[in-house]
């Protein structure tokens, strides 16, 4: 990333990050508010909602994000600043600002991480998602996972759904 211009290229692709978004924002609406607040949170996961309204109190654009705490290390420490910096970067995508990206620069270079790098526990999951006989082992086995599981699993849970249907 270059400190100076708050553009990151991800893959030959040029992605601007939040904070030159939010400064650009500030520049064209300095009487605009962008504020966000905390839909969500435990001791697992943090989902946060941004909001940017006009002068008038009108609502322009939203933007959702959640975080879980185990899903890397920075979160286990910060997971609600990047919720918060997540959802400012879709409300200020929906309303235009940053060209067509919707996930931060962070994101995506977090989702490439995550694709070269499988989840720690993937394998062992197919295996218990691959012994399911029935829906009520199924929820057995979903119940019994953490939500960092769940989440690197939902495509393993409707797959055994869809087999033993």
């Amino acid at each position: 990333m270059s400190s100076n211009t708050g553009v990151v290229n991800i893959r030959g692709k040029e992605y601007q990050t939040v904070a030159l978004r939010v400064q650009k924002f500030r520049e064209a609406h300095p009487n605009w508010s962008l504020t966000s607040e905390v839909l969500f949170r435990d001791a697992d996961c943090v989902v946060m909602k941004s909001i940017i309204a006009d002068v008038t109190g009108r609502i322009l654009a939203t933007g959702h994000a959640e975080e879980y705490r185990k899903s890397s290390q920075i979160n286990g420490t910060s997971a609600l600043e990047n919720a918060e910096t997540s959802a400012h970067g879709r409300s200020l995508a929906a309303l235009g600002i940053g060209g067509t990206e919707f996930a931060s620069a962070n994101e995506v270079q977090n989702a490439i991480h995550q694709q070269e790098k499988p989840h720690p526990k993937r394998k062992a999951l197919e295996v218990a998602f691959a012994a399911v006989d029935s829906m009520a082992s199924l929820q057995a086995l979903w119940a019994n996972l953490s939500a960092e599981d769940k989440k690197v699993s939902e495509d393993l849970k409707n797959a055994a759904k869809e087999r033993v249907k």
